[in-house]
């Protein structure tokens, strides 16, 4: 049985703001995910951490412990990351893919972690021409998106994507000089 406050429908406005503001450094990935089983026009949405208990990463806590495979339709997933996947994390992805045929995974991330690792920056370029997986860094849109979307409705939000557009830029820069192969 999950713990408690590891995952959920609606994340915090103080979740939200500390793990996606991508001029801050906090120690932990959270996952928003939007998930869609064979364009039925209806969405189920959740979050997720990592699990410090069993030092499980979120992306394969999400992938062993939230996602329940069916393999009669076509599944489409879109996870906001607050970091991008670790090397590891990447291999467990495509592993996941590989046996999910009827999945297709779009990864949208608020910041690149350990960059200056080459590892990690193989893996990312590796994910990112794998069939069924996407990667690119969020932008602005993503970040109102997620607002409006997992965010519970209601109450005052004071926290604008336009406050960071540079540092959202940067990341995005990053990230297509590494799934390109430049400067590394």
């Amino acid at each position: 049985m999950p713990r408690r406050g590891l995952r959920g429908m609606y994340i915090s406005r103080r979740a939200l703001r500390q793990q996606f503001d991508p001029r801050t450094y906090p120690s932990e990935t959270y996952l928003l995910c939007e998930l869609q089983w064979g364009g039925s026009g209806r969405f189920w949405i959740h979050w997720a951490r990592n699990d410090e208990i069993t030092d499980s990463h979120v992306e394969h806590y999400f992938l062993e412990q939230i996602f329940e495979p069916r393999s009669y339709s076509v599944c489409d997933i879109t996870w906001y990351l607050s970091w991008s996947p670790c090397a590891n994390c990447c291999d467990i992805i495509q592993e996941f893919l590989e046996e999910q045929h009827n999945v297709n995974l779009d990864i949208r991330v608020a910041r690149v972690y350990n960059e200056h690792i080459r590892e990690n920056r193989a893996a990312l370029r590796q994910l990112a021409n794998f069939q069924g997986a996407a990667i690119r860094a969020m932008d602005v849109e993503d970040y109102m998106y997620c607002w409006d979307t997992f965010l519970q409705q209601g109450g005052y939000f004071d926290f604008t994507a336009g406050s960071f557009r540079s540092a959202v830029e940067r990341t995005r820069l990053r990230l297509e000089d590494i799934l390109e192969n430049f400067h590394f």
